[in-house]
């Protein structure tokens, strides 16, 4: 953590020369050196704009995150889609695989638990009482073809413990997160465990669901 705040500073600090440097040399064409008072205030300047959510859009994962969620459940419905075949094949390409390309034998491999016993990670769970399965996450079994910074969270139910194709799968969804890198708190455990964190800001898909959500106030 004691890195991630030297860099926060550091790399604020060399763009905020960089730019006065830019502006001093080619747009005033001034051979004066550049202040360090206007760099500390642009570094300041800096710092103060990367947490703000504008930031997010010079950032490629974020694009990449963005175009995930639209196979949010909610979104992509919001959007016209039905969540069919072509949807499920959607999420699977970000695993570089199909329905038809699963290996069934995979899912019938894990051991089947009740879901109330479970705790993540882990692997296929029975519904309730009802004869569905549940496996969460895809990751175990495929790796994800997405930057680091995103985490899918793929869940397939199937209706049966046994899976042998795509005729076994009752549904399938998809819960991408994003992490940012924004500390969003400091947690200090002065009273027990002394631990000291600084915990990071993680986007899920609920960011891009506002006007969702203002289209269904106005419906009700």
């Amino acid at each position: 953590m004691l890195i991630y705040l030297f860099l926060l500073i550091l790399i604020p600090t060399i763009l905020s020369y960089l730019i006065l440097t830019f502006i001093y040399r080619i747009l005033f064409k001034s051979k004066k050196k550049v202040s360090k008072f206007l760099v500390f205030l642009g570094s300041i300047g800096l710092i103060i704009f990367y947490y703000t959510p504008y930031s997010y859009y010079l950032e490629p994962s974020f694009h990449k995150f963005k175009e995930i969620c639209q196979l949010d459940p909610e979104i992509y419905q919001a959007n016209g889609g039905k969540l069919d075949g072509a949807y499920y094949n959607s999420i699977l390409k970000y695993f570089n695989t199909d329905m038809d390309s699963l290996d069934y034998n995979k899912f019938q491999e894990t051991t089947t638990l009740n879901f109330q016993q479970q705790k993540p990670p882990y692997k296929k769970m029975k519904v309730a009482d009802k004869n569905l399965y549940l496996y969460y996450p895809l990751e175990i079994l495929y790796d994800a073809d997405i930057p680091n910074r995103i985490s899918l969270g793929v869940s397939i139910v199937f209706n049966n413990d046994k899976p042998k194709n795509k005729q076994d799968i009752e549904r399938m969804s998809i819960r991408p997160e994003w992490q940012t890198f924004r500390i969003k708190g400091i947690k200090w455990d002065i009273a027990t465990s002394g631990d000291f964190r600084m915990p990071t800001k993680i986007l899920d898909c609920d960011y891009f669901k506002k006007g969702i959500d203002n289209e269904k106030q106005r419906d009700n």
